[in-house]
């Protein structure tokens, strides 16, 4: 198709200006691009050029928006995390119109990376599935053709920022959109009764997390790893069999006490974004005593993930992506849930080999096979960039035009 055929629709992507100026590159190079904002955040990195905006109630979207595709012409549809609210129906209006779906998420390799794929991510990605099936497609690839990380930095402290931005902007323009719902389980209200005390006892969790880790290097003990992903992570909510990380922590506890060798520990790591709003360690200490494993269980927060995935027997996880990282280390990996990278050589799930035999019998990656698959997401998946610092957008935008198949001049 031309390239002035193609018109882009932009639903919710992430909390920076990345969106916008993925539109601006877009309409440069001689495409239609517009966008939905559904919320002030939307607005505030979004505010002028093409938009809509909507205000209506959930029974009347598929209806709004469909007439939005038509009347504009869409052809491609582009939007960040294919499960959230309103994008489900949209993308499946999309498919029945035979529209191209984009869909970001944050990199499954980095930092360096952010994650583009054509009709899904995650558990609906279309990534080849079977060890067969990678190595096949890997050898179809040139070393040319793969995209290296992007240097650009990303420091947290920007996107905390952009991320409080879009709160602020929620809230000044609430009377505009009262009707729109966060797809995450809680408000920025009932958030903040979490992150406070987090942020005020931040020194002494690392204190702790750094005594309990020395201990465990000091000691040499054989341990397995557990890190722990964001309770409201549609990977746990939709892609595994829980409902959050307290079930999945509760089957691996109980699983681990009844059957993992008795001179083993068990750590979990909590993630670094948490909004504290469960209390993880406290969890842990409860079903320690009831299983009778006090001794073998450690909770630990802000260490470096690396130096104890190093040292690990074996790393068990839902479905993360430091999955991934872990598998590059020549890890163990057991994925309890759905997720790209559990396949035979690879990480190992339910239908390899049952959590009970996996504790006396971890299996390392197959080094070929995990090449082959890296070489697959650096090619049909991972774009060079981040979505936070303006460096790493300009990097982002230009390796995602190549994807999406436009340049000035080209047809796609």
């Amino acid at each position: 198709m031309p390239v002035e055929q193609r018109s882009f629709l932009f639903l919710q992507g992430p909390l920076s200006p990345f969106f916008y100026e993925l539109g601006r590159a877009l309409r440069t190079a001689g495409c239609a691009a517009h966008r939905v904002n559904f919320c002030g955040g939307d607005v505030f990195y979004w505010p002028y050029g093409h938009t809509h905006c909507w205000r209506g109630h959930t029974y009347e979207w598929p209806q709004w928006v469909a007439g939005l595709m038509t009347a504009h012409k869409i052809t491609d549809l582009v939007l960040m995390g294919d499960w959230r609210p309103l994008h489900h129906e949209a993308v499946w209006l999309a498919r029945q119109r035979d529209m191209r779906v984009w869909v970001f998420e944050e990199g499954y390799l980095r930092p360096g990376y952010v994650t583009l794929e054509e009709g899904g991510v995650n558990a609906y990605s279309p990534l080849p599935q079977t060890p067969q099936a990678v190595r096949l497609r890997a050898a179809q690839l040139k070393d040319a053709e793969l995209a290296l990380p992007s240097c650009a930095p990303n420091p947290m402290l920007g996107r905390v920022l952009k991320t409080a931005w879009n709160h602020i902007a929620n809230v000044l323009l609430w009377p505009f959109f009262f009707r729109y719902r966060t797809h995450r389980p809680y408000c920025i209200g009932k958030e903040l009764l979490g992150l406070v005390p987090r942020y005020l006892t931040r020194k002494r969790r690392r204190w702790h997390g750094l005594a309990v880790t020395r201990q465990l290097l000091r000691r040499r003990v054989p341990f397995y790893f557990m890190p722990l992903q964001l309770d409201a992570d549609a990977q746990v909510r939709r892609h595994s069999p829980f409902t959050g990380m307290l079930e999945c922590m509760a089957q691996v506890v109980t699983n681990f006490a009844r059957n993992a060798p008795k001179d083993a520990f068990l750590v979990f790591k909590n993630h670094p974004l948490d909004n504290g709003l469960r209390n993880y360690r406290r969890y842990m200490r409860s079903l320690a005593r009831a299983t009778g494993c006090s001794e073998r269980l450690r909770f630990v927060e802000e260490v470096n993930y690396t130096s104890l995935c190093h040292r690990a027997r074996a790393v068990v996880l839902c479905n993360s992506t430091l999955g991934i990282s872990a598998l590059r280390m020549g890890k163990a990996v057991y994925c309890l849930g759905q997720s790209i990278y559990a396949m035979p050589g690879l990480a190992v799930n339910a239908a390899q080999m049952p959590l009970d035999q996996f504790w006396n019998e971890p299996t390392v990656p197959d080094v070929g096979l995990l090449e082959d698959f890296l070489r697959v997401l650096r090619h049909d998946a991972l774009v060079p960039g981040n979505f936070y610092s303006p460096s790493g957008v300009r990097d982002a935008v230009h390796a995602s035009l190549e994807r999406m198949g436009i340049s000035p001049g080209k047809s796609a």
